[in-house]
């Protein structure tokens, strides 16, 4: 698929989940943020834990899996059902706290915050060498 394809169909991406963002934070507590990543921090209920002083560490993050294998499918079904089949993807999902999972999605065919670092980067070279230039040109014109 080509480069042109994939910004469109970011674009798309961007629209829907825009029109969702009420659903989002009501439905899954989950923010948006400036390059259209999905997050939410899921808190594992201590109920599902039956005496939490006698598990080990691996036995609360097996249990931790399949209850975030399950929000994950819950949450992969409603953006489905919102028109966003295979235009999102799990990021990451990092352990912040001992119940406590960051569930970060995001646009499929590229990764936002690859491409945002790049055209910052980029912009920020192009200003530096506009004002290298700019410079050049005052220096010379005063002269």
């Amino acid at each position: 698929m080509n480069f042109l394809k994939k910004i469109g169909l970011f674009f798309t991406y961007k629209s829907k989940i825009n029109s969702i963002r009420e659903e989002l934070i009501l439905e899954y507590n989950a923010r948006i943020d400036s390059i259209y990543r999905i997050y939410t921090v899921l808190n594992i209920p201590p109920v599902i834990f039956e005496e939490p002083y006698n598990l080990r560490t691996s036995d609360i993050d097996q249990i931790a899996k399949n209850y975030i294998l399950d929000f994950r499918r819950n949450f992969s079904q409603f953006l489905v059902t919102k028109g966003l089949m295979e235009l999102f993807d799990v990021y990451e999902i990092r352990k912040v706290d001992k119940y406590s999972y960051l569930l970060i999605f995001g646009f499929s065919l590229f990764n936002t915050r690859k491409v945002a670092n790049t055209l910052i980067s980029f912009s920020m070279i192009t200003l530096f060498l506009c004002l290298i230039l700019l410079i050049t040109i005052s220096i010379v014109n005063f002269f």
